[in-house]
């Protein structure tokens, strides 16, 4: 009986309609859809997680739950989701803004459905608006663009990859608190430093994000840092995906542009 020959790793060709190809097509499917389903709630960058109290990184648990990291800049973000959280169908936020200045902060261009002209006065950037407590129904947290720590050489600088971190509402005090204090004691900015990312059980918000300097980078690192964290400041308001068909945008609205996704080297 004849055999079909195939070269050292790559597949044997197969007929169309044969149940291999069949058997093809439903794997990539379901690929496909577990994929959409991880990116659910980003847009066009990776993003470490710190869900349930545990650092991830693309499905993959931090050990320790720590993580050396030089920050290359941050920014406020304001992001509303209506709604309770459905772990089934996670999705994106209708309404968010990117910023330096809370005060002039603004739902970006892609944002599927704006609650307000401006985050300064919005009804849902109020306190007490919150599903529960008396926090607000917009959550005001920070957004970190990073690159590994550890190894820490001109070429890691060079050539490693972004990730980002969403500060969580009840975490943003401590990173605040960092950045203060490395600006106080070593009259540097948090780029200049190797910062150790933490998460700890909290008796009042289940966990917290926690942030400690380790040491300074090296002098001779700096003006590269310097140039990528340059690039960062555009690159880290990246807009999130439209919310799927399963929680369809106000009408009228045109998909989010994503920025190149990167892969981050943690």
């Amino acid at each position: 009986m004849a055999t079909t020959k195939a070269t050292k790793g790559v597949p044997a060709k197969v007929k169309p309609g044969s149940t291999a190809v069949a058997n093809y097509e439903e794997r990539l499917a379901a690929m496909a859809a577990e994929s959409a389903q991880n990116e659910a709630d980003v847009g066009g960058g990776n993003f470490i997680s710190v869900k349930s109290g545990q650092l991830t990184y693309q499905g993959n648990t931090i050990k320790g739950n720590e993580l050396d990291v030089v920050v290359l800049t941050s920014i406020h973000e304001n992001c509303f989701y209506p709604g309770r959280f459905d772990p089934d169908n996670p999705q994106p936020p209708v309404c968010y803004a990117f910023g330096t200045d809370p005060k002039e902060m603004a739902p970006h261009p892609e944002s599927a459905e704006p609650q307000h002209d401006q985050c300064d006065g919005c009804p849902m950037n109020e306190f007490e608006t919150a599903d529960n407590g008396k926090g607000k129904a917009c959550k005001n947290i920070r957004r970190l663009s990073m690159i590994p720590g550890d190894p820490l050489n001109e070429e890691t600088v060079e050539t490693a990859d972004v990730a980002y971190l969403k500060v969580p509402v009840t975490s943003v005090k401590g990173w605040a608190s960092f950045v203060k204090t490395v600006a106080t004691l070593d009259k540097l900015p948090p780029l200049c430093v190797v910062c150790r990312i933490g998460v700890i059980p909290d008796p009042k918000s289940q966990f917290k994000v926690t942030f400690q300097k380790v040491e300074a980078v090296p002098r001779e690192l700096l003006g590269t840092l310097m140039g990528r964290a340059d690039a960062e400041k555009e690159a880290i308001k990246f807009p999130y995906a439209q919310p799927s068909e399963e929680a369809p945008p106000a009408k009228g609205k045109k998909p989010a542009g994503k920025a190149p996704a990167k892969r981050a080297k943690f």
